[in-house]
């Protein structure tokens, strides 16, 4: 057992020993790839604390219990009353709330960042002001606000061409770009006096950036203090319609080619965005004393004054940790414990490429919390291997609930994208009902057009 600072400085933060008794919180997609993958590849036996009737995770799990993902002290009873040698957290919410904190209290040793250490995701300004000490070339010019004129005033500063960003957790859904989601200033200044005013989101903040333009990718990393595991870069599209159109959402798809990187990425690129990862690492060491551990992405621009940090999650991200899963061979479980326990050990991937689209119901993201009303049979998409994932639960009815979600999304593998994405349209035609989906994910003329951006960009 490995012992590290302690989280928020108050203890010794636990590492674990042989684990044979596995909880996984978490309610959607990625929460049930994890359990699949650790089924598949350990002996151990695998829980679930899940907010939602998610059938993939139920049909999975040893044993599941449901419970509020926003009360910590269900998810530490439950541990406890199943004896869990670790835990591990996929979902950003109880992160947030301290889970982690509550958890190792009582000596359960947990892979996810501390409260303090979620802060990088749950609070942009801080994320936003940590690297603009330490990496100040990877962020765009952007300042904090509390009141509504001096936030207003600054983005008329920049000729509006501003991306406005509540500073809390948002689920993929609060920030809005001028051009985009913005149409002017009218429109900027309004969405800044609801941020700040309504308090959407529960922000008391906003920050309120340069609008950058380029190209973004993902990098999901692996961390304990500064242990740190990259895995290959995964491209996820959130606009809801095919070219980039239309409002944003959670996700609509994402695509990974064989390999590291993506069709557009250099080797330096990569280096470098894994650089910004590291680095913020060692800032966060620096400013606070404590350490990070857990899943850690970044999403990154290309853009023409150099490689730019978007923002950092501290947990798996929907849709990429399903491009990620699907082609890993080692058992996370045994690379995460690895980690924890001082062992650093890359996994390995076949060298295949995924795809991953979603269906999700038609008035999505305008309406939530809609029945996706689909059928499908699993088995007959299985066997042209394809996968199906749920971001939905099964209410008692027996219908597709999404929630706050999106649905369901269908993922394959194959030797080159355009095999990964042919699947997923031969499974996409096997179910039936009433729903939307983005066809244009992966294929040739996507990727194309990608590739004519970057070459601009890098002139």
């Amino acid at each position: 057992m490995r012992n590290t600072i302690g989280s928020e400085g108050k203890f010794r933060r636990p590492s674990p020993g042989p684990v044979d008794r596995v909880l996984i919180i978490g309610s959607w997609a990625k929460a049930q790839i994890t359990i699949e993958n650790i089924k598949r590849t350990s002996g151990a036996e695998v829980f679930a604390y899940t907010e939602i009737r998610n059938p993939g995770i139920l049909r999975l799990a040893d044993e599941y219990r449901l419970g509020s993902l926003s009360e910590p002290s269900g998810m530490v009873d439950y541990a406890r009353s199943i004896s869990a040698d670790l835990v591990i957290v996929t979902t950003a919410g109880p992160l947030s709330l301290g889970v982690v904190n509550a958890l190792e209290e009582v000596g359960i040793p947990v892979f996810g960042p501390t409260r303090g250490a979620a802060r990088l995701e749950s609070d942009k300004s801080f994320a936003r002001e940590l690297l603009r000490k330490h990496l100040p070339a990877a962020v765009p010019e952007f300042r904090v606000f509390r009141e509504v004129e001096a936030a207003v005033a600054y983005a008329e500063s920049l000729d509006w061409r501003v991306a406005v960003k509540p500073t809390g957790l948002t689920e993929g859904l609060g920030v809005k770009v001028y051009g985009d989601q913005l149409g002017g200033g009218p429109e900027v200044a309004n969405y800044i006096e609801r941020v700040l005013q309504k308090r959407i989101y529960g922000s008391g903040m906003v920050i309120v950036e340069e609008r950058l333009e380029g190209e973004e990718f993902t990098i999901q990393s692996l961390v304990d203090g500064l242990d740190l595991i990259v895995t290959p870069a995964v491209q996820d599209f959130k606009r809801l319609l095919p070219g980039d159109r239309g409002p944003n959402t959670a996700s609509m798809g994402s695509y990974a080619t064989a390999g590291s990187l993506l069709p557009f990425l250099e080797p330096k690129d990569y280096e470098q965005a894994r650089g910004i990862i590291r680095k913020t690492l060692e800032a966060f060491q620096i400013e606070t004393g404590c350490e990070c551990r857990g899943f850690l992405y970044g999403q990154f621009m290309l853009t023409r004054k150099g490689l730019k940090l978007i923002e950092y999650n501290f947990r798996p991200g929907d849709p990429e940790w399903l491009n990620t899963m699907a082609v890993m061979k080692d058992s996370v479980l045994e690379v995460i414990t690895g980690l924890m326990n001082g062992n650093l050990r890359e996994p390995e991937f076949e060298n295949k490429a995924s795809v991953c689209r979603y269906l999700v119901p038609p008035a999505y993201p305008r309406e939530m919390n809609q029945i996706l009303d689909v059928s499908f049979d699993e088995d007959k998409i299985r066997r042209l291997g394809a996968s199906v994932y749920y971001s939905c639960g099964r209410d008692t009815a027996g219908r597709l609930n999404v929630g706050s979600e999106r649905g369901i999304a269908l993922v394959a593998t194959g030797e080159t994208i355009a095999r990964a994405r042919e699947k997923v349209e031969q499974a996409n035609e096997l179910v039936e009902g009433d729903f939307h989906c983005r066809d244009d994910i992966g294929s040739e003329e996507q990727i194309a057009l990608i590739m004519e951006h970057v070459r601009g960009i890098r002139r």
